[in-house]
């Protein structure tokens, strides 16, 4: 099977099952989440400046989310012009972000990106869509406009490849998306 075929169809499946929204959601300009250092900050000092965000919302309990964070650090890494943020959770309550558990984690496995502390609520604010499941990706173009969620541990070629790829007035599941 053409591995092309099946990135479109990956695509596809996720457009269906968890939305496309083209719109800058105006509660994101407005949301305010308190970091690991417990000061509050609005997701407008990142989200719509003018370059590529990646939310990562993660769990210290959740073991795939774990294993996804030295993906993150690798396309941080390599694509330094893509900002990063994280929300992280209380697994597997979804409430909000237990402090004491996340601090304790990044001691062993510091991050090198701003983590904010969320409940399931918060986060579907954040991602303008009801969260489902963790690890979560979340991609919002230079605008601020959400263009794509992935659940589940994706590669760093499949977010990099979406990025080049995206077409600003081109709908990226169009014939001319590769």
């Amino acid at each position: 099977m053409n591995i092309s075929y099946l990135k479109k169809t990956k695509i596809i499946l996720f457009s269906v099952l968890f939305g496309f929204n083209t719109s800058i959601p105006a509660e994101v300009t407005k949301l305010k989440l308190t970091n690991i250092n417990g000061s509050e900050q609005m997701m407008s000092e990142y989200i719509g400046q003018q370059k590529w965000v990646l939310v990562n919302v993660w769990s210290p309990t959740c073991s795939f989310c774990v294993q996804e964070l030295p993906k993150i650090t690798i396309l941080k890494k390599n694509n330094p012009e893509i900002a990063v943020i994280a929300a992280t959770i209380d697994y597997p309550s979804f409430e909000y972000g237990r402090i004491e558990i996340v601090k304790k984690f990044l001691e062993k496995f510091p991050q090198e990106y701003p983590i904010f502390l969320a409940d399931i609520d918060q986060v579907s604010e954040l991602i303008d869509m009801r969260l489902v499941g963790i690890p979560l990706i979340a991609l919002f173009n230079p605008k601020g406009e959400p263009v794509a969620r992935w659940p589940g541990e994706i590669e760093v070629d499949e977010i990099e490849n979406f990025i080049e790829n995206f077409e600003e007035d081109n709908d990226p599941l169009s014939s001319g998306f590769n």
